[in-house]
């Protein structure tokens, strides 16, 4: 699993949480204009609309969770039609270490990109190891 020496005992009923945090800032047509990411990486997906995929420095067990959060830019619409909505697709962190983030509208739920100027924070949970203690 991941070979680190992370900070334990945070108070978790489980061991061998892990908790990675960072953050994009969304452009033009979707594109990622800048990043502040540590143990993975974020690219926006080849030909698909609004949807990112992550993948980390380590391979771990599994995903527990991802929080996704947006702060929109100052003053400017979100409308029903950019990616609001947020949904996980293609959990493969046990193999290729990799899984997807899907924005869609809030309206159709069709698959949308994000407003231009907002920045998207993550809160990656994963399972280190799949030994039970």
């Amino acid at each position: 699993m991941a070979n680190r020496r992370y900070k334990q005992f945070a108070g978790y009923l489980e061991t061998g949480i892990v908790e990675l945090f960072g953050s994009i800032t969304i452009g033009a047509s979707g594109a990622i204009t800048a990043s502040s990411l540590k143990g993975f990486s974020v690219v926006k997906t080849a030909a698909k609309t609004g949807r990112y995929t992550i993948t980390l420095e380590d391979v771990y067990s599994s995903l527990k969770m991802c929080n996704v959060s947006q702060i929109g830019p100052t003053d400017a619409a979100r409308t029903s039609t950019s990616g609001i909505v947020v949904s996980l697709r293609n959990d493969a962190v046990s193999t290729a270490k990799t899984f997807d983030v899907q924005f869609s509208s809030n309206t159709n739920l069709a698959d949308a990109d994000v407003t231009s100027g907002v920045v998207v924070r993550f809160q990656i949970v994963l399972k280190n190891s799949s030994q039970n203690f």
